[in-house]
């Protein structure tokens, strides 16, 4: 198998190497981050369970910040100061950066012969280069890996070209925080398991995800104006619309990255119902919204949701 280029291997040490998701949409519901500087930005969206002696609080995620949000913002640090568990995505404190390295070689490798002017097509990747020259940046550096990992890669060079950083990010801070105080960190899924989402798509579904990563990020600076203010107020309805709505075009990716992996989280969240004390279950916003969202999933079980 070929080896997969430097330009990404910083992927490991970002919010990437939690993949927890190309174009812009779809990069603001696995790399959620905000743009201003200011510490307490009002009231992201959060929902509680309970249970007798057993409550959840679901917290929709920002995995990625610029230097100047690196305090929590005050919601969020009580939040967490009232848990005695953390669960989010991943553990993050369990990561092992050299086995998802490896992993990301296996699954986003072109095979051998292969490459990714291939697997556009000559038009598409004629197109491909000419919005990547609008970003400087050479899309031969990334001519041995497949669709969905150049889309990937591109979305996260280009948040780092505007200064964003993974330490600032709030599951980054929150796991700091269980660490330190001994707090229990859990997993939803794993990072194997999130890599093969993307390595699970059609290669056409690759295609449409790189073209729109590569058009998105062109115009990503401005376009996030709307959609930080929408979490910033806990507007999720907002958020369905300028975030979800756009990825629901793409019926496969959308199937694959949203509701599939919203489907598998319910039953270790139901299980936090048979142990007692708080658990802050910590995900992407947009995990919380829409329909096809784990709030709705869960009411859909029977369980009531309270709105924080």
């Amino acid at each position: 198998m070929k080896e997969t280029p430097m330009i990404y291997r910083a992927m490991r040490d970002t919010p990437a190497r939690r993949l927890t998701a190309g174009m812009a949409a779809l990069a603001l519901l696995l790399f959620t981050w905000l743009g201003a500087a200011q510490a307490d930005v009002g009231q992201p969206a959060a929902w509680a369970l309970e249970r007798d002696d057993s409550r959840i609080v679901l917290l929709g995620s920002i995995h990625l910040l610029p230097p100047g949000m690196a305090e929590l913002p005050t919601r969020v640090r009580e939040l967490y100061e009232h848990a005695d568990t953390l669960i989010m995505e991943l553990a993050m404190d369990q990561l092992d950066p050299v086995a998802f390295q490896r992993e990301v070689n296996r699954l986003g490798s072109q095979p051998e012969g292969g490459s990714l002017a291939a697997s556009l097509g000559e038009a598409r990747w004629q197109e491909a280069q000419a919005l990547a020259r609008e970003i400087d940046l050479d899309l031969m550096l990334l001519g041995n890996v497949k669709p969905w990992l150049a889309a990937l890669t591109i979305t996260q060079l280009r948040l780092v070209q505007l200064g964003f950083a993974a330490e600032f990010g709030l599951e980054v801070q929150l796991t700091g925080l269980a660490v330190r105080d001994g707090k229990p960190i859990e997993g939803l899924e794993t990072a194997e398991a999130q890599l093969g989402v993307f390595a699970g798509l059609s290669n056409d579904e690759q295609i449409d995800m790189l073209m729109q990563s590569l058009g998105d990020a062109v115009t990503l600076r401005d376009d996030v104006d709307t959609i930080v203010s929408a979490w910033r107020s806990g507007d999720v309805a907002r958020m369905d619309d300028e975030l979800l709505a756009p990825v629901r075009e793409s019926p496969g990716l959308y199937e694959a990255v949203v509701v599939q992996r919203n489907r598998d989280w319910i039953a270790p969240i139901e299980a936090l119902l048979e142990r007692p004390g708080t658990h802050l279950v910590v995900v992407g916003a947009l995990h919380l919204v829409g329909e096809d969202s784990v709030v709705a999933m869960l009411e859909a079980r029977g369980h009531a949701l309270q709105r924080l």
